[in-house]
């Protein structure tokens, strides 16, 4: 384990957009993608693709256990592995005027690198660790109820 508070890192995924209920073929193109994981919030990551304002921030847990079987069909994450090389993240977007869904595709070792790395900060299953219960019951009263 390292004692840095957060890791940066890039990798590249391809990636396909389609509008809901819009017919026709869709491109995949490369894209690069920026991780980041804060040891201050240790059950998140923050995928971001570089160049542009599209930030989505989910549970570590469901990249990692979607590299072995489909996890968050429920949700606006869905992350599944396709063959032996390939991990999927499904990104829906469902907002106003944006109905569409984002797919990329992942090389594995891409997700095994990342998730690598952000067990060097907190490894899986000790995120609880991170926290200090005092300074957390504090903080809540101090919001909730304007104690110093």
């Amino acid at each position: 384990m390292i004692e840095a508070r957060e890791i940066f890192y890039a990798s590249r995924a391809q990636l396909v957009v389609r509008k809901f209920g819009a017919g026709g073929p869709a491109m995949a193109r490369p894209v690069g993608i920026d991780w980041h994981y804060d040891r201050a919030d240790p059950w998140a990551i923050t995928m971001r693709i570089s160049g542009t304002e599209h930030v989505y921030r989910f549970a570590r847990e469901l990249l990692d256990r979607g590299r072995v079987e489909p996890v968050g069909a429920d949700g606006h994450v869905f992350v599944q592995p396709l063959l032996s090389q390939w991990i999927e993240v499904t990104v829906r977007c469902a907002c106003g005027s944006c109905s569409q869904v984002a797919l990329l595709s992942f090389e594995h070792s891409e997700i095994d690198t990342v998730l690598d790395a952000t067990k060097q900060l907190v490894p899986l299953g000790a995120e609880a660790d991170q926290f200090d219960e005092a300074a957390v019951d504090a903080e809540l009263a101090r919001i909730a109820y304007g104690v110093a």
